[in-house]
C-alpha cells in the first residue's frame, strides 16, 4: 500500500522503491516535448499498451513479471534484477551463458504458444527470476501483432539482438533456435526463414559497411550471421 501510494503521486518515469526489504519499480508515462512525441510517438498511448500487456498476460500466467499495483497513470512492478544482456556479459560464453541463452530462447517460444507477440524482444528485455526468463518492456505492443507473422518478426529480432548486442553468444545461436523451436507454435521458424529470405536485400546493400575494419556498425556487422542463422537449411 505504502508503494502503491508512492506511485499516485508525482515523479520520474521510472523509478526505484524500496519497501520491507523489497525494491519495486515505478513506471510512469514519460513526457515528452512536440519533437520527442513526433519521433517517438503518444508516451500516454505506450503506457496504456504496456498496462494492457502485462494484465493480459498475467492473467494466463504467461513469462512476464506479475504487476504489483497499477492505476491510469502508474505500474508498480517487482524487481527482477539484471537483465539477461548484463548477465550473459558477466558470464560469458561458457556454459552458463549457454544455459541463459536457452533458457531465454524457450521462455521466448512459450510466450508465443500463448499467442502474444513482444514487439521488439531483446536480452536487455528480459530477466532470471527463480531459474525461468521473464520478458519486460511493452510499450511497442499491440493485440494486432499477436498473429504468427508478428511472433516471426519477434524471432528474428530476438536474434539479431543477441548477435549484434553479445555476440560472444554467437556460438549458441544455433541450439537456442532449436529450443525455441521445440517450445514454439509450429510454423514459426518457417515464416522467420521466409523474413530474412524478404529482407536479404539488406545484407547485400550494407556489404561495404560491413566489410570496414574495427567494432563500429556492430548491427550491420550482425546482419550476415543472422541471415546465415535463419537461411542455411532453408
Amino acid at each position: 500500500m505504502l508503494v502503491e501510494s508512492r506511485a499516485r503521486e508525482a515523479g520520474p518515469r521510472v523509478e526505484r522503491v524500496e519497501q520491507g526489504g523489497q525494491v519495486f519499480w515505478i513506471k510512469r508515462p514519460e513526457k515528452l516535448d512536440l519533437r520527442f512525441r513526433l519521433q517517438k510517438g503518444n508516451p500516454e498511448k505506450a503506457f496504456m499498451r504496456e498496462r494492457q500487456a502485462y494484465h493480459e498476460m498475467n492473467a494466463v500466467q504467461a513469462p512476464v513479471p506479475q504487476v504489483v499495483a497499477d492505476g491510469p497513470d502508474f505500474l508498480v512492478l517487482p524487481d527482477c534484477g539484471k537483465d539477461l544482456r548484463q548477465r550473459l556479459g558477466d558470464v560469458g560464453s561458457g556454459g552458463e551463458g549457454r544455459d541463459l541463452l536457452l533458457n531465454a530462447s524457450q521462455s521466448l517460444g512459450a510466450f508465443h504458444t500463448l499467442g502474444f507477440a513482444h514487439g521488439r524482444p531483446s536480452p536487455k528485455d528480459m530477466c532470471l527470476v527463480e531459474g525461468k526468463v521473464l520478458l519486460l518492456d511493452f510499450e511497442r505492443y499491440q493485440t494486432k501483432n499477436n498473429t504468427p507473422k508478428g511472433q516471426a518478426r519477434d524471432l528474428v529480432i530476438f536474434a539479431f539482438n543477441v548477435a549484434a548486442n553479445s555476440a560472444q553468444m554467437r556460438p549458441a545461436l544455433g541450439g537456442a533456435m532449436a529450443a525455441y523451436r521445440n517450445a514454439a507454435p509450429s510454423g514459426i521458424w518457417g515464416m522467420s526463414q521466409q523474413l530474412c529470405r524478404r529482407l536479404k536485400w539488406v545484407d547485400w546493400l550494407t556489404k561495404p559497411i560491413q566489410m570496414r575494419p574495427g567494432n563500429r556498425s556492430r548491427e550491420i556487422k550482425a546482419i550476415p550471421f543472422v541471415m546465415d542463422l535463419f537461411l542455411a537449411d532453408a
